[in-house]
């Protein structure tokens, strides 16, 4: 009978010593009177290779350098016209302009862009395809497939049957 007496009293002091701890605690006050600044210090350094008298300010259209560097030289100004959906890889490894803009002077700078890369990649196909003793439909092929298949979400690409769709 005295224990179950005593049962209240162990609950009711359990509770007072769990809950006084917590009680007690002090707040934390998150907000604060300032606003939040944050510094960024940037550098920048742009190189350009190749030859450091040409007159085209483009480092993707100088003549001195080979195909292959002219193209990695364009390789941004070829991603964002796919990510605009503009140009898309066709199944012979070319580019082709999906949709023309309507403005005259970026649809000028779009057809060129594409030219440029298209015989880049004419020469070095010639190259690759003789390096390794392949055909050279063969290797035009394989590299179509290889862009076709590390092409990102969203951009333009033309099967084997010939059939475009956005990946």
């Amino acid at each position: 009978m005295k224990t179950t007496a005593l049962r209240p009293l162990l609950y009711t002091g359990f509770s007072i010593a769990v809950l006084i701890p917590v009680a007690c605690t002090p707040a934390v006050r998150l907000t604060t009177t300032d606003p939040v600044k944050i510094d960024v210090n940037m550098r920048a350094d742009i190189y350009t290779h190749g030859d450091k008298d040409q007159k085209d300010s483009n480092p993707a259209n100088s003549t001195s350098l080979s195909p292959k560097e002219r193209r990695f030289n364009r390789r941004g100004e070829v991603q964002a016209l796919k990510n605009g959906r503009i140009i898309g890889e066709s199944n012979v490894g070319q580019l082709v302009i999906r949709e023309k803009p309507a403005d005259a002077e970026y649809a000028a700078y779009v057809q060129r862009v594409v030219q440029e890369e298209n015989t880049d990649r004419q020469s070095e196909f010639k190259e690759k395809s003789n390096e390794l003793k392949k055909p050279l439909d063969v290797y035009i092929k394989e590299f179509a497939a290889n862009t076709r298949s590390a092409s990102f979400p969203g951009e333009w690409v033309q099967e084997e049957d010939g059939t475009w769709h956005r990946r």
